[in-house]
């Protein structure tokens, strides 16, 4: 009997489907796609309680769409507490710290180095969040700083999501300084408030 029983439960094992990490992805997501769709997950739903900020309660809504570097932040007693990992997409990684105060995230913050050649990497993000169902509207546009070596301003979007909090993602370049020793180079960031 208890070997008919483990033969009935292999053959209803092997009928289930099998999980998302183990099917093969029928077209590898593009960077700006990956990021909007942790950035989506980041923003938590209205009706979660005021845990919803939380380390592991940010980490269990983005941890299937990044690595983290660590378990877990470094020093729970610090000032500021940070936790870095990142996002694989189209042969590209996209730099992601996790940062805030005590129990709380605060915020994520992106980092692409490279974008593909001749994309309008501004476009694409937005686009790639529209078809999260992420709403995002310009509410501030500013010069960039003296030391980010670029004219591309500072743009605030401020992103609503139906039946999430809403968020404040900031898109700012920065640039090697010009005839600096190493080949000019830029990075394109971008960091989302949480909480808000």
């Amino acid at each position: 009997m208890p070997r008919s029983l483990f033969i009935l439960f292999a053959a209803a094992v092997a009928a289930l489907p099998a999980s998302a990490q183990d099917q093969p992805m029928a077209e590898e997501l593009k960077p700006e796609r990956a990021m909007a769709i942790v950035i989506r997950n980041a923003l938590a739903p209205e009706s979660y309680g005021d845990w919803r900020y939380n380390w592991d309660a940010v980490s269990i809504r983005i941890s299937s769409n990044l690595h983290w570097h660590l378990a877990g932040p470094d020093d729970p007693d610090a000032d500021l507490i940070t936790r870095r990992g990142w996002i694989s997409a189209a042969g590209q990684q996209i730099a992601v710290m996790a940062s805030g105060e005590g129990e709380t995230v605060s915020a994520l913050d992106f980092e692409v180095n490279s974008w593909r050649r001749g994309a309008d990497e501004a476009a694409d993000v937005l686009a790639a969040l529209a078809a999260e169902g992420i709403t995002a509207t310009e509410v501030e546009r500013r010069d960039a700083p003296e030391f980010s070596n670029t004219d591309e301003p500072v743009i605030v979007y401020r992103l609503s999501v139906p039946k999430r909090d809403a968020g404040n993602l900031t898109r700012s370049v920065s640039c090697t300084p010009p005839g600096s020793a190493a080949a000019r180079r830029c990075g394109v960031f971008y960091s989302l408030a949480l909480g808000g």
